[in-house]
């Protein structure tokens, strides 16, 4: 066997190596995809609209004393951040919408 041979099928070699490696990264991301895009649906078929949701009632609340406004600003606050924390993250809707 030649030099010339040998460098044949070295680099035969390295490329189905690295088509095998291509392919298996290509599969993994696919199936990645393919799961967010099954959780999103099934986000979606769970959630109800918001035509068939009953409007909320009073009965059987109790009414406390007034919250006083500078908490309920902070609470506002941290749920507004949280909301926009999640959605920057990454929710199902977002990732499904994306791909």
């Amino acid at each position: 066997m030649g030099f010339s041979d040998a460098l044949t099928i070295t680099g035969l070699g390295m490329t189905v190596v690295f088509s095998g490696l291509l392919l298996t990264a290509g599969l993994i991301l696919a199936f990645g995809r393919l799961q967010t895009l099954i959780d999103g649906a099934q986000h979606r078929a769970d959630s109800e609209s918001p035509t068939t949701m009953e409007p909320p009632t009073d009965e059987g609340l109790s009414s406390g004393p007034p919250i006083d406004p500078e908490v309920l600003t902070v609470i506002a606050t941290v749920l507004e951040i949280e909301h926009r924390l999640h959605r920057v993250a990454g929710s199902p809707s977002k990732r499904a919408e994306s791909a």
